[in-house]
């Protein structure tokens, strides 16, 4: 990995409106605004551009609860408006300038959760890495394989260069990736149970849909922290379930339990005759407990957890591992290089290494942050993103006959409303396999870009 140096960083925003409200803990999300990022960089006196995107959701980055919607969005916003503006003239290997980058900006944003501050540098990483892979005429499964960024000559504690150069060597081309569909805790589970105003067009609404239409057989349950109430809802989801034979399910409960009432749901949920198959087919539950406590808890008893809301810096997976945690999510907005050593640190400690992301859009969004997700070999990946919104809303006509023509095995519909082509749960994505990240930039049509 050479020098790299940024000359300049870009971006704008395009507004995404729900088919369908989806929840982050207590707030109904209907809008939210996708951030689109362009970066040019110097690399061996060659300029190189790279583009980025990631939707800017409400309440998830940060939850304080005397924060609005909105508070948190605008937050959002000035992450990337505070990285932009402190990345450009800054020289350095990729891994070295990041890490320095996120320091200085987690300092201008003093007070900003560390989840959220690291927002806009995510979004600016994966726009170098874009520039990168297309300067080095690079896809970047191979990028990665070959390791491109210098990844082990940057190596955090508890790595050895060894344990990354072997985790990134098994990285191979992209071929398909299997879908887990997220069953919100107020999702209706049944055709019959949808009201008509809440049937925006024909695509599917009720989770049976859902099964019948994409053959899903991989779920993520949605917890809400109250024992009785999960467990009764759980019951209900195994009935629907239940009748497909084989398959796979996560909880994520979204830091809303107690250590002791998740104890109690715990057990329960072991012992309860009704969810027997429900509890086999269960891999995890994602981060039960609150990021200000989760990383100093020890997470014992029958079901393995794994860290996600914690995952907000480079050492938290080694410190979860510490206390007993069994995995952690990796997510695009968090960062790429991260989810590529935390690759590293899953197969040298044998824990589980996840892939989320309930709002990663169609378009330039999904199809980075898929790239990354099948590089670093996750089993199936939440993908729900295009089941309350999607549509390639805010992209011009031309961007979406691109990405039609381009990713054919991935989008189907027209340009009026692309959607995913999904089939047995799944999704066929060779056409990643393409110079850039995920994309071939230089060939999309460009939004119009305002300077920060």
């Amino acid at each position: 990995m050479t020098t790299l140096r940024i000359l300049s960083a870009n971006w704008t925003e395009r507004a995404v409106a729900m088919r369908l409200p989806f929840q982050f803990g207590s707030t109904e999300v209907w809008h939210a605004p996708e951030a689109h990022l362009r970066v040019l960089v110097e690399q061996d006196g060659v300029a190189c551009a790279g583009r980025s995107a990631q939707l800017m959701v409400p309440r998830w980055f940060d939850k304080r609860p005397d924060l609005t919607n909105e508070d948190t969005i605008e937050e959002l916003r000035g992450t990337v408006r505070t990285a932009c503006a402190q990345a450009i003239g800054r020289t350095g290997p990729l891994p070295a300038l990041m890490r320095d980058l996120r320091t200085d900006v987690a300092n201008d944003l003093a007070g900003v959760p560390a989840l959220a501050t690291g927002f806009g540098c995510a979004l600016l990483e994966m726009a170098i890495i874009d520039a990168l892979c297309a300067a080095a005429d690079l896809p970047f499964w191979q990028a990665a394989r070959d390791d491109l960024f210098g990844l082990a000559a940057h190596v955090p504690d508890g790595l050895a260069p060894d344990d990354i150069t072997r985790a990134l060597r098994r990285i191979g081309p992209p071929t398909r990736i299997a879908l887990r569909h997220t069953i919100g805790f107020g999702a209706p589970l049944r055709a019959k149970d949808v009201p008509p105003e809440m049937r925006p067009d024909a695509l599917p609404v009720s989770l049976d849909e859902v099964i019948a239409s994409f053959g899903m057989a991989a779920f993520k349950i949605k917890l809400k922290g109250d024992p009785q109430a999960d467990l009764s809802r759980l019951r209900d989801i195994a009935a629907v379930i239940s009748p497909l034979g084989k398959v796979s399910a996560t909880l994520d409960a979204n830091e809303q339990y107690n250590p002791g009432d998740f104890a109690d749901f715990a057990a329960a949920f072991d012992d309860d005759p009704q969810l027997a198959d429900l509890r086999a087919a269960t891999r995890f539950v994602e981060q039960p407990f609150a990021r200000e406590i989760a990383l100093d808890t020890p997470a014992g008893g029958p079901l393995p957890l794994v860290i996600d809301e914690s995952d907000d810096g480079e050492d938290a997976f080694a410190r979860a591992l510490v206390q007993g945690w069994s995995g952690t999510s990796i997510k695009s907005c968090k960062g790429v290089l991260r989810a590529l050593l935390n690759k590293a640190r899953a197969e040298v400690a044998g824990a589980i290494l996840s892939g989320e992301d309930l709002t990663c859009q169609p378009g330039l969004c999904w199809q980075q942050d898929t790239a990354m997700m099948a590089a670093c070999g996750v089993p199936d990946v939440e993908r729900n993103g295009h089941h309350f919104a999607g549509g390639l809303q805010g992209a011009e006509a031309a961007e979406k006959r691109h990405f039609l023509t381009a990713h054919g095995d991935i989008y189907g519909g027209d340009a009026t409303r692309p959607t995913l082509r999904i089939t047995q749960g799944g999704i066929a994505i060779a056409s990643l396999n393409v110079a850039g990240f995920g994309c071939a930039t230089a060939e999309l049509p460009d939004p119009a870009a305002q300077d920060t």
